[in-house]
């Protein structure tokens, strides 16, 4: 019974990978989507390919560079910026199932975690932009992966992915811990290696410490502005929300007004169990305890909430809460086993058809066609999308997204001279 349960899960999981897959491949039609974020890493990576040097302004350089080849190579446009963001988002979730088989996990909480992810509208969100976050969590994945395999070659490959990492994102200098944890057995027996590691360590603290120097000159700030308290409790509150987003699997911002109480609550008690769950980890793998309590010291004090913050570990964070439930239930003298199938099995089936809605309205967005600078976003950048291709560029337009648009959106013919960026060559 329990095989033919296990295989209905199986195909049922491949059905609806199949299905999301097809959704997130049509992205691919969507023109250029531009948010804060994405313009400021496309405008680096155009920059730089138009003969000027890269200008960080204190954050990594990994993603623009990426763009920066694409753009070189080119081949860069919406197009290839999503499907390029699909790769990495399987890339990290095919080694985050293979890492969690790795660590001990049943296949079933393995395919359940990954496709709670593919589903998360975190990523249906973000898998059209132009940002950093699908290429960390393919290096994150793969990093993770490489330290459930055997032999010295193991080190180099992680020293290089944690380098890549640190500089696609800050979160990267995260992967340092679980790193140091794994290679403490090995290097503790050999007095040289344990040089040669612990200098690596500085290294890679240090170059984390410089690279995330913002982010710590920012939180310090604050700290000093709202003291210790009030602080805390500001980030718990904030985050808070993210575990409450994502065990809703929509945005707070699209429910009605009284339900931000509620969300807070069932994410307080989210992260509550995922703590529970992160400890329970330790037993089965120190070193996957460890990557979570860094990327957990790196997001709780950042004062903002975004559940995208947790999409490259969004696996391991499923797994957690699960075990958390577990060890909850443990204490109580609760049988885990006991809990209704049916409530478990309702649950995951409105969380599916909530990301597959979000990813059918994402596909709206799409093949919207004229009407799309109407459809996509807040409004701030619908003068510009509405100036197009063709039109005279305004006040109300945003020049580095005009730019950007009249570039490399597909739809788009050559950029009128006139109306180059100021300071282009």
């Amino acid at each position: 019974m329990d095989t033919c349960k296990g295989r209905s899960f199986e195909i049922f999981c491949g059905l609806v990978l199949v299905l999301a897959s097809t959704l997130y491949l049509l992205q691919a039609f969507t023109p250029l989507r531009l948010t804060s974020d994405s313009i400021y890493y496309l405008t680096m990576a155009d920059t730089a390919a138009r003969g000027n040097a890269f200008v960080a302004h204190e954050q990594p350089i990994g993603y623009p560079v990426f763009v920066f080849l694409l753009i070189k190579a080119g081949i860069f446009s919406s197009a290839t910026m999503v499907l390029s963001n699909c790769l990495f988002f399987g890339l990290g979730l095919a080694f985050s199932f293979l890492t969690l088989l790795a660590l001990g996990f049943s296949r079933r909480l393995a395919l359940g975690a990954c496709l709670f992810t593919l589903l998360s509208f975190a990523a249906v969100k973000h898998i059209t932009l132009g940002m950093s976050d699908f290429l960390f969590f393919a290096l994150a994945g793969c990093a993770g992966w490489v330290l459930t395999r055997n032999g010295h070659w193991r080190w180099p490959a992680l020293a290089l992915l944690v380098f890549c990492a640190v500089e696609v994102r800050f979160m990267g200098l995260a992967l340092v811990c679980p790193v140091a944890v794994a290679a403490w057995p090995h290097v503790k027996r050999y007095r040289a290696w344990l040089f040669v590691a612990g200098t690596a360590l500085l290294i890679a603290v240090a170059a984390g410490l410089w690279v995330g120097r913002h982010y710590f000159s920012y939180n310090l700030g604050l700290l000093h502005r709202f003291g210790l308290l009030h602080f805390v409790w500001r980030a718990l509150a904030w985050h808070s929300q993210d575990f409450g987003e994502l065990l809703l699997n929509a945005p707070l911002s699209k429910l009605p007004h009284g339900f931000r109480t509620p969300v807070l609550l069932a994410g307080a008690v989210a992260m509550f169990l995922f703590f529970a769950g992160t400890v329970a980890v330790w037993s089965g793998s120190q070193w996957l305890s460890a990557y979570l309590i860094a990327c957990c010291l790196l997001i709780l004090p950042w004062p903002y909430t975004d559940p995208r913050f947790w999409l490259h570990i969004l696996p391991f964070v499923v797994v957690a809460i699960v075990l958390g439930v577990q060890a909850v239930a443990e204490k109580l003298h609760c049988s885990f086993a006991g809990l209704p199938a049916g409530l478990a099995f309702a649950y995951a089936v409105v969380f599916c058809c909530l990301g597959l809605a979000a990813l059918g309205y994402s596909t709206w967005i799409t093949f919207s066609g004229p009407q799309f600078p109407y459809r996509y976003g807040d409004g701030l950048l619908r003068p510009t999308y509405l100036t197009g291709c063709s039109s005279p560029a305004s006040d109300r337009t945003d020049s580095r997204s005009l730019h950007l648009l009249r570039v490399y959106e597909w739809h788009c013919p050559p950029a009128p001279a006139a109306d180059a960026v100021p300071g282009a060559p």
